[in-house]
């Protein structure tokens, strides 16, 4: 983190923060993070993040290239998608600065009424498709490429979390009309970008059970963190719906703090956050302790899961008119969760 802040140690052992950086896909923003300390950098380490920042900027121009080709399908039949995470990143970012974030795949969302029309549009255009997810709950429908393109169009019908939290009418407010070639796209605004990576890596991905950092979105949120204002925090600290999510939004405020550089928390926030930051460093650290402590959290969290669940099932009676799904039975719910919990932290 003192690399990917411009102030490598004198110490740095080379190795690990490579071995680290290229399993949290962070390794070209090092490489811009490190570009006034060259002179300090071993040759073969210095060639070697040069090279893999070459490579990521013409993936990114391909990927870019494609989403051009995928927006120009979905204006022919007039449908303006929004774009979401590194994608939403990308696209405002200044063009004046090279844009050295790794972007896995694009992610675009429609409307769930519009899904039918971008699928046959997408397919007229060329992108095959890789994988469908058929229902009216899931959040990506499908996955489509093309041979030349080194990254999948994510189709969104819902932004990643609980069904109903991440898709209230003021969220959709928030999104701003930009241009891209021409043509119209949607951004979601800093605190909503904020919104979205926090349901998509604490409840859709279960970091907030399973501990550890995605420190590329780590990143990406003390980046947004620095363009909300103090109204847009506290609208999005009242956004967060449940005091489950608070907690989550608390413990991650913690963590860009701690690890990502200087940002100002309330007593509340850090007092609320540090527990559940303290946890996830010793479930990155002692991944043995992963099971124990997320039981332990649960159950100290019991009230606020509670009403956690009471929440989003009144959500999802609001989106979908039906409180329960196919995927909520015990069975379902214990396998998830040993999934979430047998995985590795994040993207690290």
């Amino acid at each position: 983190m003192a690399c990917l802040r411009g102030d490598p140690p004198a110490d740095c052992r080379w190795e690990d923060v490579l071995a680290l950086a290229n399993q949290s896909l962070v390794t070209p923003q090092l490489t811009a993070a490190l570009e006034g300390h060259r002179n300090l950098l071993p040759i073969d380490v210095a060639e070697f993040l040069e090279d893999v920042r070459q490579r990521n900027r013409e993936r990114n121009r391909r990927l870019w290239r494609a989403l051009d080709d995928a927006v120009a399908a979905l204006t022919a039949v007039n449908i303006v998608p929004t774009l979401l995470k590194g994608a939403a990143r990308r696209a405002t970012w200044p063009e004046d600065q090279p844009f050295d974030r790794m972007l896995s795949d694009i992610d675009l969302l429609v409307e769930p009424a519009e899904v039918d029309a971008a699928l046959t549009a997408l397919s007229s255009a060329g992108f095959g498709l890789a994988a469908r997810y058929q229902g009216a709950e899931v959040h990506v429908v499908a996955e489509l490429g093309r041979p030349g393109d080194p990254g999948y169009i994510d189709l969104h019908q819902r932004p990643p979390g609980p069904p109903g939290l991440s898709e209230t009418p003021e969220l959709a407010m928030r999104r701003r009309e930009i241009s891209l070639n021409g043509r119209s796209i949607l951004v979601p605004d800093a605190a909503s970008q904020i919104f979205y990576l926090l349901l998509h890596d604490q409840f859709h991905d279960g970091g907030f059970w399973r501990g550890g950092f995605d420190l590329r979105h780590l990143i990406d949120l003390r980046a947004l963190a620095s363009e909300v204002s103090a109204t847009d925090r506290r609208w999005l600290r009242n956004a967060c719906g449940t005091p489950l999510v608070r907690m989550a939004f608390d413990a991650v405020l913690v963590s860009m703090q701690r690890l990502a550089g200087d940002i100002k928390l309330g007593d509340d926030e850090a007092r609320d956050g540090l527990w559940t930051h303290r946890r996830w460093l010793l479930q990155f650290s002692f991944p043995i302790l992963r099971v124990p402590l997320a039981a332990l959290a649960a159950l100290l969290s019991l009230p606020k899961l509670l009403d956690h669940r009471a929440a989003v099932t009144l959500e999802r009676r609001r989106v979908f008119g039906r409180a329960t799904s196919s995927g909520t039975s015990v069975s379902v719910r214990l396998e998830r969760f040993r999934r979430i919990l047998s995985v590795r932290s994040g993207k690290i």
